[in-house]
């Protein structure tokens, strides 16, 4: 039972990760997108494209950090007992701090010693800003998620559960 919870957070982690490297990538070629038209950047498409990966990544990695954090604040509350805006702002504080342990870490760990911090550090609005349109984003999506669920179906559903495999093991305990 244990290995089975763990499974699931581990799981709902990595899907949070997932969803988050999806936002951050979107989010960043349409900015770089929309600079280079404007004429702003100077940059090729596909330096654009590079770019928006590495975000990506970054994003899917600080969203795998958030996930780990909020379950272990927010343990055993539902969705709807989450104020979408608090929980932006907290995803906003959290990736604003770990985005540039981690990017300094990362450096470090290739061998090419620590960058200046002012050069970390000049991100941090930006990061804040998609690390809060990710956290607060995706909660609201889950809650709206939440009560398109049939009645009842909301108090049985496990994290890191789906709704289809919830459907599934609730009509195994029906015809039991």
């Amino acid at each position: 039972m244990v290995a089975n919870t763990i499974f699931r957070r581990l799981r709902g982690a990595l899907g949070n990760a997932v969803v988050w490297g999806g936002a951050w990538f979107t989010g960043a070629l349409a900015l770089f997108g929309t600079l280079r038209v404007v004429g702003v950047f100077d940059f090729s498409w596909g330096a654009i494209l590079f770019t928006s990966f590495q975000a990506g990544v970054v994003g899917g990695v600080a969203g795998g950090f958030f996930a780990t954090v909020i379950g272990l604040l927010y343990r055993g509350r539902r969705l709807s007992e989450l104020n979408w805006v608090r929980f932006g702002l907290g995803g906003a504080v959290v990736t604003g701090i770990f985005v540039p342990l981690f990017l300094q870490a990362m450096n470090l760990l290739s061998g090419d010693g620590m960058v200046p911090w002012a050069l970390v550090l000049d991100d941090i609005p930006l990061v804040a800003v998609f690390g809060g349109l990710a956290a607060g984003g995706s909660l609201r999506i889950a809650q709206y998620a939440e009560k398109a669920l049939p009645d009842g179906a909301r108090d049985r559903l496990e994290a890191g559960q789906s709704v289809a495999e919830h459907t599934v093991l609730e009509k195994d305990k029906v015809t039991l």
